[in-house]
């Protein structure tokens, strides 16, 4: 009889407690995620060898880039091959067109600059790689240059330089979500041998300050040591990448410049209109 009461006492004890061990905390409970404010998009330019260690550094933090190619030095020593190119998208990354040989765009004919564009993203996406942004080879481009991009099929172009940290009526420290221009995306100046992790983190919280928006980076090599005048090392890009980890609270992510402006890959003009006016 004592015993059927002792359990008996139990079960109310465990009734009574269990409910309020299981309801969880506010402190406890799941934090929704920040709102995306701010996208940090990576962009490697040239189609550089060293770019396969870049997109390791990328995978192994969970994030994706673009890879800028030049169509017609694949497979040439110091450059990406095909094959590589195509094992980056499978990993993810977005691959985007620049020019067949990395050449300054303004220095051509508006025939010239059309011919080239196109013709390196009818090479790209002979390869089976839907290629829907551009980058500017020096970031150097005219009217002729944006006009091009667009004629080509291209949902977005993006230049070098154009936001600038400051308090000056024209220093914007963002572009915007939904760039104005489409086909002249702004960024800060290409990151190089003595670019900072405290340079780059500047360039992210003056974003954030300004409410966010779009933030194109500019990267070429990577190395394991400074390897020229435009290159970053190993241990700066792992860095940064750790730090803008720390930043999701704040609603900053990092995407590829494609998943931000969207669009579907569309096709290149016939070849016979290239050189029409």
């Amino acid at each position: 009889m004592r015993s059927s009461l002792r359990l008996g006492a139990v079960g109310v004890l465990l009734g009574t407690l269990l409910p309020m061990l299981l309801v969880t905390t506010p402190a406890q409970a799941a934090r929704p995620k920040a709102k995306v404010k701010t996208v940090v998009a990576l962009g490697f330019d040239d189609g550089d060898a060293t770019h396969l260690t870049a997109a390791k550094i990328l995978n192994s933090h969970g994030v994706r880039g673009t890879f800028y190619i030049n169509s017609g030095d694949l497979n040439t020593k110091g450059k990406l091959s095909v094959g590589q190119v195509r094992a980056l998208a499978r990993q993810g990354h977005k691959i985007g067109g620049h020019t067949l040989h990395h050449v300054r765009l303004p220095d051509l004919t508006a025939i010239d600059q059309r011919v080239d564009i196109c013709a390196d993203r009818a090479a790209l996406l002979k390869l089976k790689l839907p290629v829907t942004t551009f980058a500017y080879p020096f970031g150097a481009n005219n009217g002729d240059s944006q006009h091009a991009a667009r004629f080509c099929g291209y949902n977005a172009a993006r230049t070098v330089g154009g936001l600038a940290l400051g308090s000056c009526d024209y220093c914007a420290p963002v572009e915007s979500m939904r760039p104005a221009q489409l086909y002249s995306v702004r960024t800060y100046g290409s990151v190089n041998h003595d670019t900072t992790l405290n340079d780059l983190k500047k360039q992210v919280t003056a974003a954030e300050r300004a409410g966010g928006g779009l933030l194109p980076v500019v990267i070429h090599k990577v190395c394991a040591r400074v390897c020229g005048d435009y290159s970053t090392t190993e241990k700066l890009l792992d860095e940064f990448l750790t730090w803008l980890d720390s930043r999701k609270k704040h609603g900053t992510v990092v995407r590829p410049l494609e998943d931000v402006i969207g669009g579907k890959s569309r096709p290149v003009p016939d070849k016979s209109t290239w050189e029409e006016f």
